[in-house]
């Protein structure tokens, strides 16, 4: 076995939960530990597999580009949202461009190999561990394998084809060609993929016992096997094949992909062994706590990522992404949902969310309370988006874009809600912004809205690293719509109604009595808003290239909803805001696949790089 995997084991929290670190060490240094006794001792095996759960990218909380002050994560990426730090490079100047970057979310040859040459390594050496029975073995052997297959999904959706590379590797000074493993086509990838995930589902049980409750088993196998084969019907299906098959799969693959799909989400669905949240009678309430209620254990995630403060593995959301207000000095804002994203929430009747502004004579609706302007909308809405005017904690989120004093007389908030943006009117002080945001200037909310989905209002701690909201990896609601989109590729209507009706009913929304690809694409954004599904979605669907107005990238900046308080009569208007302070984007075609690093070009002659870059 390679000495590196053991070495490399910490103390920290096992990622996916499982016991502390002094059940694993208890006298014995990881530093002198040697492969031989590794094999001897299951508590050893058991950190092993630790260390390689722990190198799975997830694409969590803690899942940025670069830097996590940047926010770029696969929601600002999108058309979910965009960032509200004024001083991030990449919104600051809202007469520019951002041309999506070659390397967004790059996940290096070089990282990635390292964790499936681990998982190789532990493979090959399974057999000699002496103090494992045969079941056991099988029991590891599974795991493991779907943990491989898992960094080659994290591989296969950024570069298309990647090497396959399935058994360990000898490092030879005298015969370093033997090293240098070709790029293997996208779709050998994605069958490679889906083989590991359905052998594995095989010999993995149907439920752990509780100290292994949140390692793998047969359905977060098939989890991974519904999505890795709804991607590569997509792409068969709306992309192009080039480079002899590198990226692109070819069209006439993608029934196979979509039944695979299809017949591993129904597997798990009639399993019974998950169901749709339903805790709360309120369906917004209920929303809610399916993320933040019972750490995760809520009878729908299939498999999620844990964490715990106390063993130092706690992660930054609500620090980085609290209202301003509320978030404690310093940071928070992160994420702000746009007014796009907002009006894609139908209301509870079913009709187009687009929100009323304008009375029937086209003068302004007149509220007292922001917030009303958002009633009858799909309860997810309230959930997953904090709006002006809604209830946080003991008080509400207040984004004011400014004051009116008479039809020709109004004061716009000119810099963060911190700052000064007080007018004397008639004699009296009148502040033009919120508390939690109104101007173009400062890092609060540009759009006029914040993300609630886990934003835990409990917190007291509100520093870094002081939050456990579980990171829902694979969730029913997920598997539902998996279903849906495959039934509806291999043109059964039926099913695909019935299973969208399913997520619509649970959301307490009107049932669709009819079904198009249009109104799946539809309530798989609203579903499965700020998990990171989104930006895949728009690539493996190959629309991101697109025009703004055709449902693309290109063209986007994101509108803000602006509210603005009428000082005569204590009432609030609204106002749609395109001239966001945020550039304007662009993804080109080259975008669907990253870029190759240069230093992983130059490691392995062998590789190709991916059309439209340079070496």
């Amino acid at each position: 076995m390679n000495t590196t995997i053991i070495k490399s084991i910490g103390c920290g929290i096992l990622l996916l939960g499982a016991t502390g670190c002094a059940d694993y060490l208890e006298k014995e240094s990881f530093d002198i530990i040697t492969p031989e006794q590794v094999w001897e001792d299951p508590k050893l095996i058991n950190a092993v597999m630790v260390n390689l759960y722990d190198g799975m990218v997830l694409e969590d909380f803690n899942y940025w580009f670069k830097n996590a002050w940047r926010l770029q994560n696969a929601s600002s990426m999108s058309d979910e949202a965009q960032a509200s730090f004024q001083k991030t490079p990449l919104w600051d100047n809202g007469n520019a461009t951002y041309t999506y970057e070659d390397d967004l979310f790059e996940q290096k040859f070089s990282d990635r190999y390292k964790n499936i040459r681990n998982c190789n390594d532990f493979i090959s050496q399974l057999n000699e561990a002496t103090s494992l029975s045969d079941e056991e073995k099988k029991l590891l052997l599974a795991e493991t394998r779907f943990i491989r297959a898992m960094h080659y999904f994290t591989l296969v959706k950024r570069y298309g084809g990647v090497p396959i590379i399935s058994e360990p590797q000898e490092y030879d000074a005298n015969n370093l060609e033997a090293l240098m493993v070709p790029r293997n086509k996208e779709v050998e990838v994605y069958d490679f993929i889906i083989k590991e995930c359905q052998e594995a589902a095989a010999d993995l049980p149907e439920t752990r016992e509780d100290a292994a409750k949140y390692q793998a088993n047969k359905y977060v196998a098939l989890a991974l096997c519904s999505r890795a084969a709804l991607y590569a019907g997509s792409i068969a299906r709306y992309g192009e094949v080039k480079s002899d098959g590198l990226v692109g799969i070819p069209s006439s693959e993608a029934d196979r992909f979509f039944q695979t799909s299809y017949d591993a989400s129904k597997t798990i669905i009639n399993s019974n062994h998950y169901a749709l949240y339903n805790g709360n009678s309120d369906k917004s309430q209920n929303y809610c706590e399916m993320f933040l209620k019972g750490n995760g254990d809520n009878g729908e995630f299939i498999f999620q990522k844990q964490y715990n403060v106390a063993g130092g593995k706690g992660h930054d959301w609500d620090k980085r992404n609290a209202p301003f207000s509320y978030r404690g000095g310093g940071w928070g804002c992160g994420i702000a949902p746009t007014l796009e994203m907002v009006e894609e929430y139908e209301y509870v009747d079913g009709s187009e969310g687009t929100l009323q502004l304008e009375d029937e004579n086209g003068q302004p609706r007149r509220f007292d309370n922001p917030y009303d302007l958002f009633a009858n909308k799909d309860p997810r809405l309230y959930a997953t988006i904090y709006l002006p005017g809604s209830p946080c904690q003991s008080t509400n989120i207040e984004w004011i874009r400014g004051i009116i004093v008479s039809d020709n007389e109004r004061y716009q908030a000119t810099a963060q809600p911190d700052g000064d943006n007080t007018v004397v009117v008639n004699g009296v002080i009148y502040n033009t912004s919120g508390k939690d945001g109104g101007a173009d200037a400062g890092d609060a909310s540009k759009t006029g809205f914040y993300q609630k989905k886990f934003f835990d209002e409990t917190l007291t701690d509100m520093n870094m690293g002081k939050s456990e909201t579980p990171w829902p990896v694979f969730r029913l609601g997920e598997m539902y719509l998996n279903l849906a989109e495959a039934a509806m590729e291999l043109n059964n209507s039926a099913e695909a109604l019935e299973a969208v009706n399913k997520i619509r009913e649970r959301a307490g929304i009107v049932l669709l009595s009819s079904i198009d690809m249009d109104k799946i694409r539809h309530e798989r954004k609203i579903e499965l808003a700020f998990e990171g599904h989104r930006y895949w979605d728009m690539k493996r669907w190959r629309i991101a290239h697109l025009d703004v107005a055709q449902g693309g990238l290109n063209g986007f900046r994101g509108t803000a909803l602006y509210p603005w308080r009428d000082i005569r009569d204590n009432k609030y208007v609204f106002e749609r805001g395109y001239n966001s302070p945020k550039q304007t984007r662009i993804f080109l075609e080259k975008n669907y696949y990253t870029k190759i690093n240069q230093d992983d070009m130059n490691s392995n002659p062998n590789l190709v790089q991916n059309p439209d870059y340079t070496n």
